[in-house]
């Protein structure tokens, strides 16, 4: 039944993720507003021209806006089914990845905190290729350049992007890998840099605008991002991701080591998000929607466990509140 998130089929869970992106796509563009995009701008290097595009173009932001935010959805459904990350083959994650993204991310500069969101999904697709003792280089390679290509959309990405190397060497990967991660992270701002220096712009000068962004204080605030709604929706995701660890933590045996093991680097990438963004002043509403998405690959364990009446009030309840959030 296509009101039971946990039995989905494909084409009803296709369709409940269209609705949801369609009604955020046009809520957010019926009226774009300006005060809002200027005020949660962060000094990464590509927002402006992003902030510019949507101000001039709203029509083709609103469609770019709808395809990213299914794109994304799609992304991470697809890792969890390609690698077992539950007992049953589930599509929870199509339709709460989209929720998630409904109640946190949709706010200021919106085709800026879309883009980070699938860059960020691509991400965790591709880090769960590289779970394996032997990851292919061209899986580690990608992963780690779409890390190292989040700060050049927002600047608070820049810390988690600096420990990614640390982690990777801390997994005991061995000495190549760690030098194709490494390389992979750099990749992207090299290309910047240099693209700006045949510009003219000295080469350093996009990195140590990120650098500045990521110790400038965010204008969250001022953008009334943190209201009341936002807040209870930031808090249920919070609350979701308790019950699901510690049903995890009671069924983590019945699935595969590798997949236990993708499980322990999505929590780890959680607690490394949520550490950053606590420490730092720039943290902005991309900087929320990414431990989100990280919640909605590991949620749809919470759903199974509560199939039927329970988890379609569960997810309702939650499509309400982040409408509310809207």
């Amino acid at each position: 039944m296509i009101l039971d998130i946990a039995r989905h089929k494909f084409y009803e869970g296709l369709l409940v993720l269209f609705l949801l992106a369609t009604i955020g796509v046009v809520s957010n563009f019926v009226m774009v507003n300006e005060a809002i995009a200027n005020a949660t701008i962060t000094s990464a290097p590509l927002q402006p021209a992003l902030r510019d595009f949507t101000m001039a173009h709203p029509v083709i932001a609103a469609m770019l806006s709808l395809m990213l935010i299914m794109a994304t959805s799609l992304r991470l459904t697809r890792a969890t089914i390609t690698h077992s990350l539950f007992q049953v083959g589930s599509l929870v994650t199509m339709s709460l990845s989209a929720v998630i993204i409904l109640g946190i991310g949709l706010h200021g500069n919106l085709l800026s905190n879309l883009i980070v969101a699938y860059i960020a999904a691509e991400a965790i697709n591709r880090i769960c290729y590289c779970i394996p003792p032997s990851p292919r280089l061209h899986h580690l390679f990608t992963a780690f350049m779409a890390l190292g290509a989040l700060p050049l959309f927002d600047s608070s990405m820049l810390a988690p992007a600096l420990l990614a190397p640390i982690v990777i060497i801390l997994s005991r990967k061995k000495p190549r890998e760690v030098v194709v991660a490494i390389i992979g992270l750099l990749v992207p701002a090299f290309i910047y840099s240099y693209v700006s220096w045949c510009q003219g712009a000295p080469f350093l000068s996009g990195i140590s605008a990120i650098w500045r962004g990521m110790l400038t204080p965010s204008a969250l605030a001022d953008g009334n991002y943190l209201s009341l709604p936002r807040l209870i929706m930031l808090g249920t995701a919070a609350f979701i991701q308790i019950c699901t660890s510690l049903i995890y933590h009671n069924d983590r045996l019945s699935i595969s080591l590798i997949s236990r093991e993708i499980w322990k680097m999505l929590q780890i990438l959680v607690l490394i998000f949520a550490a950053c963004f606590a420490v730092l002043p720039s943290t902005t509403p991309a900087s929320f929607l990414i431990i989100g998405l990280c919640i909605s690959v590991m949620a749809p364990l919470l759903f199974n466990k509560i199939a039927g009446g329970g988890s379609m009030i569960a997810f309702f309840l939650l499509v309400g509140i982040a409408i509310w959030a809207m």
